[in-house]
């Protein structure tokens, strides 16, 4: 088996000795097909592309009008951004968060407009969305987004109440809903 190098450095032995990701064989990566592995250079591809565009959006007008609505938008940036990276986390298939991805866009159109009330009511969609596991995402993805939802939306635009209830049964040591 050859190591992974880095800088010249062995990844494997070098202070990563049970990380199985630091070894890879001569004849490539045993069990993972060369299809699975495109699939995900090309996810992470168009996440790198949507982060770019996200930055551009919010440094195209600093200091103007449009740097008070970037300020705004930083909370769906930071939402979107985790659903991307648990699309390309752990090899997750594009088609599970797309429409997740879809609804966090019509959020964006709806604030871009100054539509209050049509950005609470599309972001508790998104959150019923997380609640139901639509598209088969996993109990622990939509767990980790919805209570990131909590930590980055203003209560303005979801219903807090929602969370709270979720955050009282942690409390209390009942499980999760």
């Amino acid at each position: 088996m050859g190591k992974i190098l880095l800088g010249g450095i062995g990844l494997a032995g070098a202070g990563f000795p049970n990380d199985r990701r630091a070894v890879e064989t001569s004849r490539g990566i045993p069990g993972v097909h060369e299809e699975a592995i495109m699939r995900i250079i090309e996810d992470m591809t168009w996440a790198a592309a949507s982060c770019v565009l996200l930055a551009s959006v919010i440094v195209a007008a600093p200091g103007g009008p449009g740097a008070t609505l970037a300020v705004e938008q930083d909370w769906l940036d930071a939402m979107t951004q985790a659903v991307l990276v648990e699309q390309t986390k752990n090899g997750t298939e594009t088609g599970l968060l797309s429409p997740y991805v879809a609804q966090l866009a019509r959020v964006r159109a709806h604030l871009l407009n100054g539509e209050s009330e049509a950005v609470y009511r599309t972001m508790n969609r998104f959150m019923e969305m997380l609640q139901a596991r639509e598209s088969g995402i996993s109990d622990e993805v939509a767990d980790r987004l919805f209570d990131y939802c909590y930590v980055v939306t203003p209560a303005q635009y979801h219903d807090v109440s929602r969370h709270l209830h979720r955050l009282s049964g942690h409390q209390a040591g009942a499980p999760s809903v």
